[in-house]
């Protein structure tokens, strides 16, 4: 048998590469450039909040060109679209839209291919989605304050949501709502908003909802319920402080809902989803393992593509068998 003297000897390159692998390693499934990815991406998203960050949200086309669509001029409001523009004229009974907010914690992000092309591009792949419309909502502000307003968020996925039925004509049953992180929050919260206001302002659900990592919490806006949290060596979210495990509502709209096993968020996001199916709703919760959050968003700045496929295969086969009832 070998002695560590031998290998050290003949192969010490690797051997400190092992070595370094497994002090770094926060999960015993990644590797070690995954591992290194997850401190580079928790590094970033702590800069970003530490120096207050903002995103531009031009109304111009720039990189995007005729993909780019405004939604509202008076609220700045636009979106990307994927893989083509839609016109009215092209709808068919097999048009199939995904309306998708953004995710980053309400202040940073946006729809354009940069942020959110990868995410659109997984899922025309490999779901039954024929177009996506990426909003670039208006942001709220940090710190938070009497100024923030996250709420500006679910108003523009409305004015969103709306364009897509009145301008794009297309029917509410072949609209998918979706959202990642924050924005799972989002549509959730969309979802509420036409489950008690729909029928009085005349606003038809949605055919489905696909969420991933949605930001579930009920802690008190402490950083305490991320640091205490099993997962927290695992994930880059320090931050859990989006409300709405409580409160429940009824909705027909038929939900998917994927989480990361390795992520702070699982343990919420797993009991908000009983919880809802629990007062009638119809979830299906998929949880993607070795995975921390929002993993379609950095799925290939991190290695972890294989993993992305394997979620979007998952819910494409979800919405398949939503379309055939």
């Amino acid at each position: 048998m070998a002695t560590l003297a031998d290998v050290l000897a003949t192969q010490p390159f690797k051997t400190l590469y092992v070595v370094a692998s497994t002090l770094v390693r926060q999960h015993p499934t990644w590797g070690f450039g995954q591992a290194l990815a997850l401190c580079i991406t928790r590094a970033f998203i702590t800069t970003v909040s530490v120096v207050r960050a903002r995103t531009p949200l031009p109304l111009t086309p720039e990189k995007e060109g005729a993909r780019f669509e405004v939604i509202s001029h008076r609220a700045a409001h636009a979106g990307a679209r994927y893989p083509i523009r839609l016109a009215p004229a092209d709808v068919t009974a097999d048009t199939r839209v995904l309306l998708h907010m953004h995710g980053g914690a309400y202040v940073f992000g946006d729809g354009r291919t940069a942020a959110s092309g990868y995410l659109a591009h997984s899922l025309l792949q490999h779901t039954p989605v024929t177009h996506v419309l990426c909003p670039q909502y208006r942001l709220s502000t940090l710190p938070a304050g009497p100024r923030s307003n996250p709420f500006l968020a679910l108003q523009d996925a409305l004015t969103a949501y709306l364009f897509v039925l009145h301008e794009l004509k297309v029917p509410a049953d072949s609209v998918v709502l979706g959202g990642d992180s924050a924005s799972g929050n989002c549509a959730i919260a969309l979802l509420r908003y036409i489950a008690e206001y729909g029928a009085e302002l005349a606003i038809p659900p949605p055919g489905a909802a696909l969420l991933w990592s949605p930001w579930i919490d009920h802690t008190d806006g402490s950083t305490e319920f991320a640091r205490t949290n099993p997962h927290f060596a695992c994930d880059y979210v320090v931050l859990a402080s989006i409300t709405c495990v409580g409160g429940g509502f009824q909705t027909l709209v038929l939900v998917y809902v994927n989480v990361g096993g390795a992520e702070v968020l699982y343990f919420v996001v797993k009991e908000w989803a009983e919880m809802r199916e629990a007062e009638g709703n119809e979830v299906c919760l998929d949880i993607t393992e070795g995975i921390y959050h929002d993993l379609l968003i950095v799925a290939r700045t991190i290695g972890m593509e294989d993993k992305a496929v394997e979620m979007a295969k998952s819910a494409g086969a979800w919405l398949a068998d939503v379309g055939n009832r």
